[in-house]
């Protein structure tokens, strides 16, 4: 800037031209090294992703804790369900003893009971074979296959109101 003031008090017109070119040289390279700087400069964006990076492997560190916490509880919720079933198993074992017992109890009661029926009527002599059977049985006069040789006339079949029989 000095040497064009000082060609401009001279009057000297080269020396004039030289210092607006080398002011202008200056201020043009003071701003590429600053638009350079400003470009390359990336100490912002390498601190994000310096704590983005450090979040990720929180959140990595939290997912591989959480997943094996999971893995655990689905391991002792398959435990408490296998001894759950086997004492299930074990109560239906003891039900069903029980229950076996009841019903050969009750079998044995039935077959006292039948036992004895059968013995009461053995005595009473109901089970003779030619025992007379009580009851009142309809007797259905004889039929013979050939209507000439029956004894009784046949009658002719009634055709009132769709009624079909012998």
């Amino acid at each position: 800037m000095g040497l064009s003031t000082h060609g401009a008090i001279n009057e000297s017109g080269a020396h004039a031209m030289l210092g607006a070119a080398v002011t202008f040289t200056a201020i043009t390279a003071i701003a590429l090294s600053l638009i350079k700087r400003w470009v390359t400069d990336t100490r912002e964006e390498r601190s994000r992703l310096s704590d983005e990076q450090k979040q990720a492997e929180e959140k990595k560190l939290r997912y591989v804790a959480l997943q094996g916490a999971l893995e655990a509880e689905n391991t002792r919720i398959k435990q408490d369900l296998a001894a759950e079933r086997a004492q299930g198993l074990a109560a239906l074992e003891v039900k069903k003893a029980a229950m076996e017992a009841q019903f050969e109890k009750d079998r044995f009661q039935i077959q006292t009971s039948a036992f004895r029926s059968g013995v009461l009527f053995e005595r009473a002599g109901m089970l003779e074979p030619d025992a007379p059977i009580p009851g009142n049985l309809i007797q259905f006069p004889k039929q013979h296959p050939d209507p000439e040789r029956s004894e009784t006339p046949q009658r002719e079949r009634s055709r009132e109101h769709g009624v079909v029989g012998p």
